[in-house]
């Protein structure tokens, strides 16, 4: 396959987390400078809010297909037709797919695209060279560095980068000043998280908020997460009583931007920590269902959980608040 070209590119990324898509921004990104792309991604990807102004909203195809559970209007053998149609409507002459389905290289014929690569699809044919069967259970960030590699393609040097619209810039300043952090070095926990092994305790992030308040007043804890995370958070709040800690939820695109304003973050393994990572964020992963990540040099970790543990229920319960406060004075000494 032709990595460059003038003519159209169809680009599959169907993950439907957050964070899956940010694992995949420098190569994408780097297709959309060098390529008219249409990017194919799933409505909870967020990618125009990640890709900003790169990308026209013209330019992406939402994909209607087992997302979290839900079927959608690209399920099932009429899905596969309509996805096949919704592919032939874009113009592309050529697909990349990153992903192993061989739905999504069935839906590339069928839509007349005969140069299709991707990550390997079974018995189907690629214009370019797959990952082998031993490689699908790697993560998302080792498949795409080895993809580009086995095929040769020049690799990214643009990093990681996340668009931030002067829109949600100025609603942040707004939320700076109206909570009166302007100027003051504050700390957002991350509380959420997509599976419930992945959550430390409302009780722990409390206690840690308590301490940061005794020792290190300097400090500010924000809370943050989405609608699905208003429980956690009521529930912080009312282990913290009459003391409330300030909270940042959505929309989305404002929370971010006031995420890249932050000292500092703590929080699960989930879509905001790796967002703040790559904003620049010094930033401590609770990572217990996998191993931690470290492709970016803000994302951090505590070495409390042995290598083969990893994955176990109930390991989350091995961070302290103790233990996560102390790593926290040493991103953040005081001033």
């Amino acid at each position: 396959m032709r990595i460059k070209g003038d003519d159209r590119l169809l680009v599959v990324q169907p993950l439907v987390g957050i964070g899956d898509m940010v694992w995949h921004k420098p190569w994408i990104d780097q297709l959309i400078s060098d390529n008219d792309v249409i990017l194919a991604v799933k409505k909870a990807s967020h990618a125009p809010l990640l890709f900003g102004d790169a990308l026209p909203a013209e330019n992406y195809l939402l994909i209607e297909r087992n997302e979290r559970g839900q079927k959608g209007r690209h399920d099932g053998l009429l899905g596969l037709l309509a996805l096949a149609q919704a592919f032939r409507k874009t113009g592309a002459k050529r697909a990349l797919i990153l992903h192993h389905s061989r739905t999504y290289h069935h839906a590339a014929r069928l839509a007349g695209i005969t140069d299709i690569a991707g990550f390997g699809f079974g018995k189907g044919r690629s214009s370019a060279k797959m990952l082998s069967k031993e490689d699908r259970p790697l993560h998302s960030l080792q498949k795409m560095a080895k993809f580009w590699k086995i095929n040769d393609w020049p690799q990214s040097e643009n990093g990681w980068q996340i668009a931030i619209r002067d829109k949600a810039k100025l609603a942040a300043q707004n939320w700076l000043s109206h909570n009166n952090l302007v100027d003051k070095r504050f700390i957002v926990l991350g509380i959420g998280a997509m599976h419930k092994e992945r959550l430390w305790p409302a009780d722990r992030f409390a206690g840690l908020i308590k301490l940061m308040r005794e020792k290190r007043s300097d400090l500010v804890p924000v809370i943050m997460g989405g609608p699905a995370e208003r429980e956690i958070a009521d529930t912080i709040q009312t282990q913290l009583g009459k003391e409330p800690a300030i909270t940042l939820f959505e929309p989305l695109d404002d929370g971010i931007a006031a995420l890249s304003m932050a000292s500092g973050y703590v929080g699960n393994d989930t879509s905001l920590l790796n967002i703040a990572a790559v904003l620049g964020v010094p930033s401590l992963g609770l990572f217990s269902q996998s191993a931690p990540l470290t492709y970016v040099e803000n994302l951090h970790h505590l070495d409390i959980i042995a290598e083969k543990d990893y994955g176990r229920a109930g390991i989350i319960l091995s961070y302290q608040v103790d233990d996560v406060f102390d790593a926290l004075q040493k991103l953040h000494p005081a001033v």
